[in-house]
């Protein structure tokens, strides 16, 4: 039980984590590049992964810690490249 505990603690903290690491980075693509629509999925989707990492602490559902994990990991990457193809 320990090692699950463990697991959604560190789910909720790099879920929250993910929120002013892409808020940042994407602060300096609008003053390196400008708007992008991509851009917006980094100020939607680390929220809402903050969010899931916390409801699956709370309520101590695993999947619900895993899934908000899963986005926040993929939240920076997905921005990225969307990015790199609106700009070609």
């Amino acid at each position: 039980m320990d090692d699950f505990e463990l697991f959604l603690s560190r789910c909720r903290a790099l879920t929250v984590a993910s929120v002013p690491a892409c808020l940042g980075v994407m602060v300096f693509f609008f003053k390196e590049e400008g708007w992008h629509f991509s851009l917006l999925l980094g100020c939607v989707l680390p929220p809402i992964a903050a969010y899931l990492g916390i409801r699956g602490k709370r309520d101590i559902r695993g999947g619900l810690a895993a899934a908000g994990l899963a986005l926040a990991v993929v939240a920076l990457p997905l921005t990225l490249v969307l990015a790199r193809f609106e700009g070609a």
